[in-house]
């Protein structure tokens, strides 16, 4: 067994072996916190509408760990403070606000106000006992409003852990989270502007 799983493992064994239970780690998928204060008002309305995990990835909030090629194992001890779906859904709505420069819808009410439409799918997010953090997922930007064209993407990347053990795997996940937040935002500020174009040469003609 590779090193990195000794020392994801190690703590496990030494909590068997105690008499009171090991304390239980909760890690939160947030991103820093952006001060604002003030009533919001954009022209365009983005929104991310469904948030789909793999089925293992919703039935427990343990961290997941690859110990073998296609067998995880789910840590009792480490676990995510919330589901992955509602986390997913808080850290990305930052990332691509951020990124876009205004805020965009979370919610599935008001998705009629919205001009474009976001749907996220996440098929692998978990680490590996070879000490990487891998995040495999596809999403979808459609327009809700008039004729432009849905198109679908797909990031999928590992890196390597920047520490070892579960503490690792959470500020690694942090980083593609980041990097897939960033890459829908782009994918939507690119359906903007080809219809702003769109309309422009439009307008031009007529």
């Amino acid at each position: 067994m590779k090193r990195l799983g000794l020392l994801f493992f190690a703590s496990l064994f030494v909590a068997g072996c105690a008499s009171s239970p090991p304390p239980v780690h909760n890690y939160l998928l947030r991103g820093d916190l952006v001060e604002a204060q003030g009533p919001i008002d954009v022209q365009i309305r983005v929104g991310l509408g469904r948030v789909v995990l793999a089925p293992y990835l919703t039935g427990s909030t343990g961290i997941q760990i690859e110990v073998e090629s296609g067998e995880l194992q789910s840590a009792n001890t480490h676990q995510w403070a919330e589901p992955l779906d509602s986390a997913l859904r808080w850290y990305l709505r930052e990332e691509i606000s951020s990124q876009l420069g205004y805020e965009i819808g979370g919610g599935l009410t008001d998705v009629q106000e919205w001009d474009y439409r976001v749907d996220l799918f996440v098929a692998r997010m978990h680490g590996t006992m070879d000490g990487r953090a891998i995040l495999d997922a596809t999403f979808i930007v459609r327009p809700v409003k008039g004729n432009g064209a849905t198109s679908e993407y797909r990031y999928a990347k590992s890196i390597a852990l920047p520490q070892a053990g579960y503490v690792g795997v959470v500020e690694a996940q942090h980083q593609l989270t980041g990097e897939l937040g960033a890459m829908i935002a782009g994918a939507i500020q690119e359906q903007i502007d080809a219809a702003d174009a769109a309309e422009a040469e439009s307008g031009t003609g007529s």
